[in-house]
């Protein structure tokens, strides 16, 4: 055990170790934040930097996410816009995914509904369709957003009286786009 008494870790300030361990064997640490709360801290989250506060830094970062992020309908235009690839995806490519027969079903979800692509025989029939869909559907609406951001900052007014349309229907199986932003504005 390393005496790190004093120490500062963040906005913490470990006081004193304590008899209690971890699973892990680690020593816990008795720490006051920069706040004022006071906080048991293994020495290993300490270290490495998994800790840097009793909480308050996490809630703080909470309450200025809103200000920081643009939500449509429950879609956030930045999430859509830096999509990354998500490590616990078995298939290799998001909304894309293996069925029992051995074929391949893909999915897109937008403003919290979950849309059927298609399911195909070929992976990369998939994952084309998959991509196709995410154009039209996450890419448009993105354009969609940053013209209709673009409008309402020069006119508030405009923007209060004309709130940004993008919705998505499947009709024959093809996605059909309803917005009020014209197509030259998407463009821009």
């Amino acid at each position: 055990m390393t005496d790190i008494s004093g120490q500062r870790f963040g906005r913490l300030t470990a006081l004193y170790h304590t008899d209690k361990r971890s699973k892990k064997g680690s020593v816990f640490w008795h720490c006051r934040c920069d706040c004022g709360n006071e906080v048991d801290v293994t020495e290993d989250g300490l270290l490495h930097g998994n800790y840097r506060s009793c909480g308050c830094l996490r809630q703080e970062i909470w309450k200025e996410l809103p200000g920081q992020l643009h939500m449509v309908d429950g879609t956030c235009v930045e999430m859509l816009e830096k999509r990354k690839h998500r490590s616990d995806n078995t298939s290799g490519f998001r909304g894309v995914y293996q069925l029992r027969n051995g074929k391949y079903r893909a999915t897109i979800g937008f403003k919290g509904k979950r849309f059927y692509i298609g399911t195909f025989v070929d992976y990369q029939d998939a994952v084309q369709a998959r991509q196709e869909a995410e154009s039209t559907i996450h890419e448009g609406f993105v354009r969609a957003w940053y013209s209709w951001n673009r409008q309402a900052e020069k006119d508030p007014g405009w923007a209060r009286n004309n709130p940004l349309v993008y919705e998505i229907q499947r009709i024959n199986g093809e996605f059909q786009v309803t917005t009020n932003m014209k197509e030259k504005e998407l463009l821009k």
